[in-house]
């Protein structure tokens, strides 16, 4: 019989599954009450995980406690669940993983039920918001909204990010089908907040699963949903976006916003535009998961990229390294770099493997076979052997080392730079 660890590393065989029964199941005997707690759901495509660390920086410089629940990790697993932004310890997350394993076990008669990984951390967060007994609980959406475990709590309040066509295998091929999943978290009779994206089939989507919120599998009765559509200024980058939709949530809510500014100031959200200074070479970290994602924050890699990386005769310096989990779009991802590069050229390229996903990254050897705009291109297995090469140039010749990529292959530079504490994973550094 495995042991509770054992146990969560085996519901990885498990795979994805979509659907509320076994999680819906398992909060009804965990006996999980929210009442006590003002609950935050928010999906999207881009910008779900901005949105979550300003509210639950704000909130913690405002003296509210708050449970933020995010997803994938970068580092280690405890990440995914922040008290008053700062991850869990290892003896919290260990108890309470303990108590869900005995439960989905069953006893007194009852059956087993089986859970992935993802339901199960799911219920380490849930079961933590009621142990710590937090004020507000903020939820990132894992895949779609419909049927992402998540949904299977009441929620005070939702918010909907930036849409795109990603996981069209199986959210739906077209922007009006996706829209669809992800606006399903809305809750009867309470308010979403969405950011408008100005698309006349996205608002009947979003619309249409507002005049139809509740599901009745989870004991929901069907009653509309209130919605606000908040329109973005075009010059405004991901940080600002999150900013004026965390400020119309708040208010909806009647929380304070008087901090929202100063945790947008202060907010350091892990692998996001992460600016590390490490034996004498300047870092640059960031995650775009997607090609959406990377083209929103290309105008502002190309800011600091202008502004950070040194110049020697009359060219910016900087080194671009680049690894990835299988996607469908990768094509797409590889045109938003070269453009990048196009703009910019990088002095050299490193390709790499991110360590620690749910799939094996892409092999640098398929990656090398797409046209680079520079020649000088390296590859090696891991994030540890990059750095290592690094370290062996002059951090002149290396200028500004940018990231980009899988969030895991963030966390693998995180963890070889010596960067994986509580206190350097917290959203909030101490002052």
């Amino acid at each position: 019989m495995p042991n509770a660890k054992q146990w969560l590393d085996l519901t990885r065989n498990n795979g994805m599954s979509l659907g509320l029964t076994n999680t819906h199941a398992m909060i009804e005997r965990l006996n999980l009450d929210f009442s006590n707690m003002k609950v935050i759901h928010v999906a999207g495509s881009n910008g779900k995980g901005t949105a979550c660390s300003l509210m639950a920086a704000s909130l913690t410089l405002s003296g509210v406690s708050n449970l933020m629940y995010t997803s994938p990790h970068v580092s280690r697993i405890e990440e995914r669940f922040r008290v008053n932004s700062v991850p869990i310890s290892r003896q919290l997350f260990d108890s309470i993983l303990e108590e869900i394993h005995e439960t989905a076990q069953g006893k007194d008669g009852l059956e087993s039920i089986v859970l992935t990984f993802f339901e199960t951390t799911f219920l380490i967060a849930a079961l933590c918001a009621n142990r710590t007994n937090v004020e507000v609980m903020i939820i990132e959406t894992g895949l779609g909204g419909r049927l992402d475990a998540t949904r299977c709590i009441p929620a005070d309040i939702c918010l909907l990010t930036s849409i795109s066509c990603e996981h069209t295998d199986i959210l739906g091929d077209t922007l009006e089908q996706i829209t669809a999943e992800k606006a399903a978290i809305a809750r009867p009779n309470k308010p979403i907040v969405v950011r408008d994206m100005a698309d006349e089939e996205f608002t009947k989507s979003v619309l249409f699963e507002c005049e139809n919120a509740g599901d009745e599998s989870i004991g929901e009765e069907k009653s509309p949903a209130i919605p606000y559509f908040v329109s973005i200024p075009r010059d405004k980058n991901i940080k600002d976006e999150a900013e004026i939709l965390v400020k119309k949530l708040f208010q909806i809510m009647g929380l304070s916003v008087q901090y929202l500014e100063q945790a947008k100031d202060k907010v350091r959200w892990p692998a996001r535009m992460q600016l590390i200074e490490k034996e004498s070479n300047l870092f640059l970290l960031d995650a775009a998961h997607n090609p959406s994602g990377l083209l929103r924050v290309l105008p502002e890699l190309i800011e600091k990229i202008k502004t950070l990386s040194p110049v020697v005769d009359g060219k910016q310096v900087w080194t671009l390294i680049f690894g990835t989990s299988p996607q469908k779009e990768l094509d797409e991802m590889l045109s938003y770099i070269s453009q990048l590069c196009d703009q910019i050229p990088p002095t050299r390229i490193y390709l790499t493997k991110p360590i620690g996903g749910r799939y094996p990254g892409i092999e640098t050897q398929l990656l090398a076979q797409y046209e680079w705009p520079i020649e000088n291109i390296i590859q090696f297995e891991s994030a540890e052997k990059v750095l290592q090469s690094l370290y062996q140039n002059n951090p002149s010749s290396n200028g500004l080392i940018v990231s980009l990529g899988s969030l895991y292959l963030q966390g693998n530079f995180l963890k070889h730079l010596g960067l994986d504490s509580d206190e350097e994973l917290s959203i909030l550094p101490k002052q």
